[in-house]
């Protein structure tokens, strides 16, 4: 019955005539009350005889109150996963992966929590001497239930990871698994690089990326974004397949897709102007997170976008203006100044653009020991260094100077500036947008290169002079 409802469901419309018809008019709509008083029933007369089922039973029971996302509670205010929870928690051990796949994901669906059973079921699975009896299918669920309940367990995340990596190939696995595998690593944090090379170079290798979804495609770029991991083949590859399916994309996939190219500093102009004519389309469609992500993206980018940033985007994020964070109001505060940079006529509202200025120049930073460090050794070759120097455009620099009547701005990148040796989005905005529109010349003091100078003063001195072209 419940797969019968989920078929009806994905299908969203309501077939003309036939069984179809029937099923639709039972469980869906506005006689959804019919599938609750169904499934209602079914619990109660489990209730009393849940010591009875077996781990396969009981996970199809509760697995199919998850799909149809229905979660009965009883008179005496007891929750009906609740108590399938504390029945399978005990048995846990004889259930093999697909019943324990199945079990997991049904919580996750219904977003029911139970930190014990996810608990326990981590430590049944890493136990197992290897995980070849679990299919593709069950290992992304499982990754993907634990990432979508926020239940952390790292022994099972890299017990899965070093599954699999030592697969020959990820052929089995479907693009859904896979982008939810990505998605799920890195929701969670949980950082391996051998993973997530192994799937992009599974992805990069495929003749055509035709039966990736954009779901697909915005989940798997999120993910690489999110965890740090900097892959251009991958990234460039889904691009150009990304542009034959841009009509198909969602509001939310546009914003993740091109928030993770701008943020790893993958800048493919041919993408951003292919999705610009969707996203104006769809403008209306996008939350806060969404409207702040993509007009960020297309700040970095410096990829000029008149059909989507016009007066519909304007009134998109006046009607929101009460709900965006400080962090997005950041975001659209060096849209703002993107906006300058084009020589552009369209702004927001000067009471908008007050708010994400304040916003943005609100931000806390701590100077770090590398910072003081290059700072002193400015100063001891003789210059006077104005640390954390605020500009007009709201940015900050870690030191500001006039050298030989130039106007100079050091920045002092430690590696969070940079995905590899290449700068992110947000350090490749800085440093344009300060250059743009301040008339500084920005001069970075990458980590790498300072560490290996070591505690050597002199050497030091003669990398800033060098740097700076001082005699």
């Amino acid at each position: 019955i419940a797969k019968i409802v989920k078929s009806i469901e994905r299908s969203g419309r309501r077939p003309s005539d036939g069984l179809g018809r029937i099923l639709h008019d039972i469980f869906i709509g506005d006689n959804s009350t019919c599938k609750e008083i169904i499934f209602k029933e079914i619990a109660v007369a489990s209730m009393h005889i849940l010591p009875e089922f077996d781990a396969r039973h009981l996970s199809n029971l509760i697995y199919a109150f998850g799909i149809v996302e229905f979660s009965p509670m009883f008179e005496d205010g007891s929750i009906f996963f609740d108590l399938v929870a504390l029945e399978a928690i005990p048995q846990l051990k004889t259930y093999n992966s697909h019943d324990i796949s199945n079990l997991l994901y049904a919580y996750a669906n219904m977003k029911a929590k139970s930190s014990q059973l996810f608990l326990e079921s981590g430590d049944v699975i890493v136990a197992q001497h290897n995980l070849d009896s679990f299919k593709p299918q069950a290992i992304s669920n499982i990754a993907w239930s634990y990432a979508t309940m926020g239940e952390s367990h790292p022994k099972l995340f890299r017990k899965v990871a070093n599954h699999i990596t030592a697969q020959h190939n990820l052929d089995p696995f479907k693009p859904q698994a896979l982008s939810n595998l990505a998605w799920s690593y890195a929701t969670m944090g949980e950082s391996h690089p051998k993973l997530f090379k192994k799937v992009a170079n599974h992805i990069t290798a495929q003749h055509n990326l035709d039966s990736f979804k954009p779901q697909d495609f915005s989940n798997t770029l999120w993910a690489y974004a999110t965890i740090g991991e900097s892959n251009p083949k991958l990234f460039k590859k889904i691009a150009d397949a990304a542009v034959t399916k841009k009509n198909e994309f969602s509001s939310q996939q546009i914003s993740n897709t091109l928030w993770a190219y701008a943020t790893n500093g993958h800048i493919d102009e041919h993408l951003y102007q292919s999705l610009a004519p969707t996203a104006a389309e769809i403008v209306d469609k996008f939350n806060n997170q969404g409207a702040s992500n993509v007009a960020w993206a297309y700040a970095v980018s410096n990829v000029p976008a008149p059909t989507l940033f016009g007066q519909n985007f304007i009134d998109c994020c006046m009607e929101k203006q009460d709900e965006f964070t400080q962090e997005q109001l950041s975001q659209l505060h060096q849209w703002s100044l993107w906006q300058q940079e084009l020589n552009s006529n369209i702004s927001l509202s000067s009471t908008l653009q007050e708010k994400c200025f304040e916003a943005f120049i609100s931000q806390v930073f701590h100077p770090s020991a590398l910072q003081d460090d290059v700072i002193s050794h400015l100063s001891s070759i003789g210059l006077q260094p104005v640390e954390e120097k605020l500009l007009q455009t709201g940015y900050r620099l870690d030191a500001f100077m006039e050298v030989n009547g130039n106007k100079i701005g050091i920045e002092v990148d430690g590696p969070f500036h940079f995905l590899g040796r290449k700068p992110t989005g947000n350090t490749i905005l800085k440093r344009r947008q300060i250059t743009n529109l301040e008339g500084i010349q920005v001069v970075s003091v990458p980590y790498w290169e300072w560490d290996k100078l070591k505690r050597d003063s002199n050497e030091k001195q003669k990398y800033l002079r060098s740097l700076l072209c001082l005699n």
